[in-house]
């Protein structure tokens, strides 16, 4: 499957098959123990076939040859190419046979200190099928306005209408958790268990209403709530509940960290063992600090998987996001292009813009 879509997203473990698509060209194997080495920007430029992505996120400009002038870049640029580009990205987009979710959603908004862009984006391996995207997220606050609420989920593909579970999944985190915060209960006693409980019953019910198994409304999620103000020392305790590989990041220090959201191994990477709705108590949870400084980041693992390709993909997330860019080009940079990278992809970041703890 090389060169066309390729499945991607999650089914039960053990499940048989690959995950993803073969090497388009493999290279020779590399020693034990060590990643290939990565391409610097020229040689993205020759593989590609098209200009590097500039270091502040800008489109380069078009030089013209003899003259030693450069155009003005065209706006048409497309999505930024991570290291090599995929012939399935440029694949037409197809509508899928029944109605579903828009194929690209975006959002930005402030809470107290907090700037946030949020964006999802259906992968070239559904939309070159006519499948919807299974990508879903959510954001809120409680009544106060104290609390930032996200959820993000991904639908799983084996199940038929993991669409429709993703987006009530979120609904229902969002909801559930905002409800606690609006009746006094304090961050870190957020019960984990029983927003998942809620989202497993209303995923069931909305399918049970539409005459379908519940297991075709398979999904899993992650929810944080972020304090929209620092404690006194300028930090801030965010709550955070995942099941399965969805996950947040916290970008300190130029590279991203894994909270939550369990890591891929084995086999088939894209099996998970736990899922909506039929697993919500199967989700962990914590409490982590934010500095200042730090950036965080709520994923799929079509953007996490990114982040785990090596030391060039994250540097250049960190770059991009290591302030708030406009929400169109934050929706550009969740859309990527990378071979082998087919699944939808979803990113809710959040920038902490306390002025008196600059």
């Amino acid at each position: 499957m090389g060169d066309g879509p390729a499945p991607d997203g999650y089914r039960p473990a053990p499940g048989p098959g690959p995950y993803g698509e073969r090497p388009e060209q493999p290279g020779p194997p590399g020693p034990p123990g060590r990643s290939s080495p990565r391409p610097t920007a020229e040689e993205i430029t020759e593989a590609v076939g098209v200009p590097a992505p500039a270091l502040d996120g800008t489109p380069p400009g078009r030089q013209v040859r003899g003259t030693g002038l450069t155009l003005p870049a065209s706006d048409d640029q497309g999505p930024p190419v991570l290291v090599r580009g995929s012939r399935a990205s440029r694949e037409p987009w197809r509508l899928p046979a029944e109605p579903g979710p828009h194929g690209l959603a975006a959002d930005e908004a402030a809470l107290g200190g907090l700037t946030v862009r949020a964006a999802s984006v259906i992968g070239p391996g559904h939309r070159a099928q006519g499948r919807p995207r299974q990508d879903a997220y959510r954001i809120g606050r409680d009544r106060a306005g104290e609390h930032l609420v996200i959820a993000v989920a991904d639908g799983m593909s084996d199940s038929a209408h993991s669409d429709v579970g993703a987006q009530v999944a979120v609904s229902a985190l969002v909801n559930t958790v905002r409800a606690s915060l609006d009746a006094g209960t304090p961050l870190e006693r957020l019960d984990h268990c029983a927003a998942f409980l809620s989202a497993a019953g209303q995923m069931i019910a909305v399918a049970e209403q539409r005459g379908w198994d519940p297991d075709t409304v398979r999904a899993v999620a992650v929810v944080a709530v972020v304090p929209a103000r620092p404690h006194v020392n300028g930090r801030r305790r965010v709550w955070l509940a995942a099941i399965a590989d969805v996950s947040a990041w916290r970008l300190s220090g130029g590279d991203w960290e894994r909270l939550i959201g369990e890591e891929k191994h084995g086999f088939d990477p894209s099996a998970v063992a736990r899922y909506l709705p039929h697993d919500p108590r199967g989700a962990d949870h914590g409490v982590v600090e934010l500095s200042p400084t730090c950036v965080l980041a709520v994923t799929t693992d079509g953007v996490a998987d990114a982040f785990a390709t090596g030391l060039q993909a994250r540097r250049w997330f960190a770059e991009r996001w290591a302030r708030p860019p406009a929400v169109g080009t934050f929706l550009n940079q969740v859309g990527f292009d990378q071979v082998q990278m087919h699944d939808d992809r979803t990113a809710v970041v959040v920038w902490c813009d306390d002025e008196e703890h600059r």
